[in-house]
């Protein structure tokens, strides 16, 4: 957090980012008639709704208005399509909060507000049903927000992501307590985001501040950083209340906005339905690699560094873990995996802003995060993450080649703990000459209420387990393609066969990946089964729209021998995207 940038932790209902478009955008405006006799400065609703469509010119939103304006106000013909008027003509609580259960992605509210010191309470200036002043308390605009999104729109990309609170002082709070006021409040009541002044600002830099924002807002997607942007565009301008602007959220990583990602290969138009009818039907087994743990751990890159730093690794480019590992390993293996063991706990308290290990690190992270109750502390600062989606699909199967537990722990929360079974595959003790196959099972079998997770390359319960060294892969992919029916249970080799495979988190270089394609799934007749296999991939793209083009082809070959269409997206996009469609999918 900064002073401009707030993060405030609490409970509260999990979300994703908004896909779909246009962004909706409410623009609510509270404009009494009896303002001025308050002492108040006028709002002048027809300036403020020109103001607004113009900041949001060009961009892909749809605007509504909040009272409706007269009927015979002209709006500009290039928003004839885009802008609509709300159902009511006169302002209350009760008719804003019906406009936004119709839909809105961020509600822009332009009114007075200030903060009462004797009270401790902050509040906004609305407008009864004649157009008279009222006064509203921020208790009772959060409690409105807490009404909305525990019963609000039924589509997630309907749902309330930002508040813009154009308003006086909406921010301002007490000198003992600075997370008192308004914004606060809607972001404690579960609002992912608010944006408000904390100090009285002109009306030209309100406006300038909100073209900048929006602009910065619907081109990446972040609200902390469209606001930076913003304001540092008003302070190159020696704006004097360019620290007004301020952003409380709760969001970890500020990701209000999101964009789908682009289907490639012959099945792109028929992908989603053929992906989600297979979900429905239990016929899919996600594969999750090192990119499904952004933002929790550090990735094999950094990993790579560190521990080439810690070793003194003597070759260029040290950004190869299975490369970098072989070469601590010949000198001293069990050392190497308590390191990366260690790293990795290392990683995650720094990335959630926790304390460092008081052991140095030698816990497993599977007991860091037991000791840690997992569960209450993701949703205190997830918004939402990845393997609770995935985990809300409800599959029977899900195999991991990483080493931490997060998509078991999801599962747990998801189905209780009793339900869900756990297997890492022993791919170092080696088949005795002459034995028999043997048929190994989840017992019961695996189903969608009694789910399993596969650790195909170790876990980090039993650190020399784990897929680690440029040897390591070798002989795993030695092992798998020749006793590849002793090793797996009979189940997860039928559902490698018969199921839509999802491959998320991986890179076209990682050894992980190349080893799955060419060891296990070698064994397989995917083409038999016509069975529709994901993988999601997200290469530094070239500015060169011709390299773009010929490194998408790439993929399309790539991936097209082992019958596997790509996704072009990164997994976090594509899981929310997946996440999206799934829910609306079931409430068809």
């Amino acid at each position: 957090a900064t002073p401009f940038s707030r993060y405030l932790a609490g409970a509260w209902r999990p979300g994703s980012p908004i896909l779909q478009r246009p962004i909706k955008i409410l623009a609510a405006i509270a404009a009494p008639d009896d303002l001025a006799a308050l002492g108040m400065a006028e709002i002048d609703p027809i300036a403020e709704v020109d103001a607004l469509l113009e900041a949001v010119q060009g961009l892909d939103v749809e605007v509504t208005i909040f009272p409706a304006l007269p009927a015979d106000q002209v709006l500009p013909a290039a928003w004839q399509q885009r802008v609509r008027m709300a159902e009511s003509a006169a302002w209350s609580l009760p008719a804003l909060e019906a406009e936004l259960r119709r839909g809105a992605n961020i509600l822009h509210l332009v009114a007075h507000g200030a903060f009462d010191e004797s009270s401790g309470h902050g509040f906004l200036v609305f407008a009864d049903e004649q157009n008279h002043a009222t006064t509203v308390e921020d208790t009772q605009v959060a409690e409105l927000a807490a009404r909305l999104l525990a019963g609000g729109a039924s589509e997630l990309d309907a749902r309330l992501r930002l508040v813009f609170l154009a308003a006086c002082e909406s921010a301002t709070r007490a000198a003992t307590d600075v997370f008192r006021g308004v914004a606060p409040a809607l972001v404690r009541a579960g609002v992912p985001a608010v944006l408000a002044m904390q100090t009285e600002i002109e009306i030209a830099t309100s406006r300038a501040f909100t073209t900048a924002f929006y602009r910065a807002l619907l081109e990446h997607g972040t609200v902390d950083l469209a606001a930076n942007q913003a304001r540092s565009m008003l302070l190159a301008g020696e704006r004097p209340d360019a620290a007004a602007p301020v952003v409380f959220m709760r969001l970890n990583d500020g990701r209000l906005l999101g964009r789908r990602g682009q289907v490639l290969g012959d099945q792109a138009d028929s992908f989603w339905s053929t992906l989600l009818g297979n979900i429905a039907a239990g016929e899919c087994t996600p594969f999750l690699g090192p990119g499904a743990t952004a933002g929790l751990l550090p990735t094999p890159a950094e990993q790579a560094q560190n521990l080439a730093a810690e070793f003194n690794y003597p070759f260029e480019a040290a950004v190869d873990l299975p490369r970098v590992a072989q070469f601590v390993g010949t000198t001293d293996n069990r050392r190497l995996r308590m390191a990366v063991q260690r790293m990795a706990v290392a990683g995650f308290n720094e990335r959630l802003g926790l304390p460092a290990a008081p052991d140095d690190g030698r816990q497993p992270l599977e007991r860091v995060l037991a000791a840690l109750d997992w569960s209450a502390l993701r949703r205190q600062v997830f918004e939402s993450d990845l393997y609770s989606m995935l985990a809300e699909l409800g599959l029977p199967l899900y195999i991991t080649t990483n080493a931490d537990n997060f998509m078991e722990l999801a599962l747990r929360e998801r189905a209780g703990a009793e339900a869900v079974r756990s297997l890492a595959v022993d791919w170092r003790t080696p088949v005795q000459p002459g034995a028999a196959r043997p048929h190994f099972d989840f017992d019961p079998p695996i189903n969608a209420q009694q789910p399993a997770v596969l650790h195909l390359y170790g876990t980090g319960a039993d650190p020399l387990s784990v897929v680690l060294t440029e040897d390591d892969h070798l002989d795993y992919l030695a092992r798998i393609a020749r006793d590849y029916e002793y090793l797996l249970p009979t189940s997860v080799q039928s559902a490698l066969a018969s199921t839509t495979l999802l491959f998320l988190g991986y890179q076209l270089e990682d050894l992980d990946l190349k080893v799955i394609l060419r060891g296990l799934l070698t064994k397989l007749d995917l083409e038999r089964w016509g069975m529709l296999h994901v993988a999601v991939q997200l290469e530094d793209t070239p500015d060169d729209p011709a390299k773009q083009k010929e490194l998408v082809q790439y993929l399309q070959r790539y991936f097209s021998k082992s019958k596997i269409d790509v996704y072009w997206g990164s997994t976090q996009q594509f899981v929310a995207d997946l996440y999206a469609r799934w829910q609306e999918y079931r409430h068809d």
